[in-house]
């Protein structure tokens, strides 16, 4: 769509293309011209315009802040317009995300429904308003970066006010009966529209979930509000309960990955593994530790791979580049932190959890693996060797010379995609039991070599 070249709010924004219709306006993809930002900017006629409630409302939501919840920047209007200024996200609507990915992981699935239910927790117990959302579909969640965020609060209401607001719901499909038969709306409305959508997300996962995640379906959208949970945290916590019943990945990492050589695949199997991780519901962040700048060179040839706050994006993929000294990159409290070290070994690699040395698969390769004698020795027992782009007989010369396990990585053309050979790839790395010894992993089975 071409850009429309209108400016408005005294020149400041520049409007580039409409990015969709709501129920009081359009959404506007717009530029701050002195500060080069985007910003999505909803312009609503005052001849159709939400009443002044809603007008109050948006201040409100101005001081919300909430990982969740897109910043909203301003609420200003000329003659003819309100115009609501907040975050630009980028991402998928729910809908779209899951029907490019076909299909998600149980871990994927109870990490949505966590991140839901703390972003209606955080309306509920707002204060000094506690808000209403009424409107909960798939399209007005935005998979951003593994996270997911609500956005068009036009429907929302102030529960001290909700007995006054006559606009109840937005939709048929995921609200409340009460909201249908148009009376008072409470936070159990929310609560039943959360377990309808959890309910629609349920015929994505791949696998069967467990008879609690029904139970807990079943009692969020009962047709009775009091039957229904009594607070969104008391559905969270069915929700963790059923999680962790269940023995859900709940790993805490840092994972470096080295390369026996240049051009081995180090990149490759640290994007992968990044992809992996992130869907299968455990959050993971790639870190760019050596000079190639691979990471900023992918953008130029990838155009659905985008940028927010130094950190690049694209599907399960959440990285940073290297951006050299005087940069720091924030690192999570939580999660899983992927390291990319090229062929280099860095000072610090004593303090990652686990080292994955990438070997390749040509003869004149196995003569690369010396410097596998420059690591530290008390890295040993988290040390595990890939063979990328080798045959059998080449993994089997890895696993014993190196003396340590191996992955015999399946050829892959798409490091950002995921499949069943990646989800091995992760239980191999994760969930193998007992004494590593000297195994290799082949078409899902573990083979002892010859003498052992």
């Amino acid at each position: 769509m071409k850009a429309t070249n209108e400016f408005i709010l005294s020149g400041r924004y520049e409007l580039l293309r409409p990015l969709g219709h709501g129920s009081d306006g359009i959404v506007y993809l717009a530029r701050h011209l002195s500060l080069e930002m985007e910003r999505a900017i909803k312009v609503m006629p005052k001849k159709s315009a939400p009443s002044l409630f809603a007008i109050s409302e948006a201040n409100v939501l101005k001081a919300i802040q909430h990982p969740g919840i897109p910043i909203i920047y301003d609420l200003e209007q000329d003659e003819s317009n309100y115009y609501l200024v907040e975050e630009y996200i980028r991402g998928e609507s729910l809908d779209q995300f899951l029907l490019h990915q076909q299909s998600i992981s149980q871990n994927l699935f109870f990490k949505f429904c966590e991140q839901l239910c703390d972003i209606f927790q955080y309306l509920h117990t707002l204060c000094p308003c506690p808000i209403l959302y009424q409107d909960l579909k798939p399209e007005h969640i935005i998979v951003s970066g593994m996270q997911i965020k609500l956005i068009d609060f036009s429907v929302s209401s102030f529960i001290s006010n909700s007995e006054n607001d006559s606009k109840h719901f937005g939709n048929v499909a995921f609200s409340a009966p009460e909201l249908l038969a148009n009376r008072k709306p409470t936070p159990a409305s929310d609560i039943y529209s959360i377990g309808r959508l959890i309910e629609w997300m349920t015929r994505y996962v791949d696998t069967a979930l467990p008879q609690s995640v029904l139970t807990i379906i079943h009692k969020a959208t009962s047709a009775e509000p009091d039957l229904r949970y009594e607070t969104v945290d008391d559905l969270s916590s069915a929700i963790h309960q059923a999680n962790d019943n269940r023995g859900g990945m709940h790993l805490r990492q840092t994972i470096a990955v080295i390369g026996s050589h240049s051009g081995c695949g180090t990149t490759h199997i640290a994007v992968s593994l990044v992809c992996a991780l992130n869907a299968l519901g455990q959050t993971a962040i790639y870190y760019e530790k050596n000079s190639t700048d691979t990471l900023r060179k992918a953008v130029c040839h990838m155009p659905h791979m985008w940028e927010q706050n130094g950190c690049y994006y694209q599907g399960y993929f959440a990285g940073y580049p290297l951006y050299g000294e005087g940069v720091t990159v924030p690192e999570p409290a939580t999660g899983i932190t992927v390291h990319d070290y090229g062929h280099h070994i860095p000072p610090t690699l004593s303090a990652a959890d686990q080292v994955l040395f990438v070997c390749g698969g040509a003869p004149w390769h196995r003569f690369d693996t010396s410097l596998f004698l420059q690591f530290p020795t008390n890295i040993k027992k988290r040390l595990h060797i890939v063979a990328n782009l080798c045959d059998r007989k080449s993994a089997l010369y890895y696993a014993k010379r190196l003396d340590a396990p191996v992955f015999l990585y399946p050829y892959d053309t798409n490091p950002f995609g995921f499949g069943s050979d990646k989800r091995r790839f992760v239980d191999w790395l994760f969930h193998q039991k007992g004494d590593w010894g000297l195994f290799l992993h082949v078409k899902n089975l573990l083979y002892r070599l010859p003498g052992r």
